[in-house]
């Protein structure tokens, strides 16, 4: 029997990790619901019998309301959502972003959050409680040049984490920000085709020596904040990045030979 049996899960963000969680969630026996306005997105993670695939603009608080509602209704509650969504950014220092690119990242991201959070809210409440995981991504770990928008939707989504794990936790809905690691995905590939040795360069500094899997890395510690074995785990930061946020580089002689 696995760890959450028969409780419903929503994925909001069918990207690698998102679909990696739903894969991970569906093994240990969840009914999965996995939901993106991409369609092309939800194709490949339509197909497993586990997970439902649903097109849906969250973004838009009453669709993200009438999309958990109508699940709700349809499967008898909610009892975990996580929000995946970790969108592209255009690469350039923060002279050089437009007002656009924050607020686009910020509606992709922590808007998402938000309008599902308040959606599903009134669910798990009636219910007796739930489990809420926000996705952070790992520039927001500490920061990157290039990305100062998606650096600040991450430290945004970690500040919506901690206030509302303060006030449902009285409902006994645990509220929790799982921050994680670049997976390891097809599109690495034709990077290192173009820069051979390169990635490997870069996967040999981090701590662990290699990239993420979004099902068993990911996805197992997403399904441990989730299930009951994370019941008293509330407003906190979960690093799942293989040590990545514990290793910079070291530029002194001695630590490099």
């Amino acid at each position: 029997m696995g760890l959450i049996e028969g409780q419903v899960a929503v994925i909001a963000g069918a990207n690698a990790l998102g679909r990696g969680i739903a894969t991970k969630f569906a093994r240990e026996g969840a009914s999965v619901v996995l939901i993106d306005r991409d369609v092309n997105a939800l194709q490949d993670a339509g197909a497993d019998p586990g997970i439902r695939a649903v097109e849906a603009d969250l973004r838009d608080a009453s669709v993200a309301a009438a999309t958990l509602d109508a699940i709700a209704a349809s499967a008898n509650g909610i009892a975990i959502l996580v929000n995946a969504h970790q969108p592209a950014t255009p690469w350039a220092d923060l002279e050089a972003k437009r007002a656009v690119d924050f607020s686009t990242v910020y509606e992709d991201v922590v808007l998402t959050a938000v309008n599902t959070m308040q959606a599903v809210f009134p669910h798990m409440r009636k219910q007796g409680g739930g489990r809420i995981i926000n996705l952070g991504s790992m520039y927001g770990a500490a920061a990157h040049r290039g990305i100062v928008d998606a650096v600040v939707a991450d430290g945004a989504l970690a500040a919506l984490t901690r206030g509302a794990g303060l006030e449902w936790a009285r409902h006994q809905i645990n509220v929790n920000f799982l921050q994680t690691a670049v997976p390891d995905i097809p599109a690495f590939n034709s990077f290192r085709a173009q820069h051979p040795g390169k990635v490997d360069e870069l996967v040999d500094i981090l701590a662990m020596g290699r990239m993420a899997d979004p099902v068993e890395d990911v996805g197992g510690a997403a399904l441990f904040l989730a299930s009951d074995e994370g019941c008293f785990i509330v407003g906190h930061k979960v690093f799942a990045d293989g040590g990545q946020h514990i290793g910079p580089p070291v530029f002194e002689p001695h630590g490099l030979f």
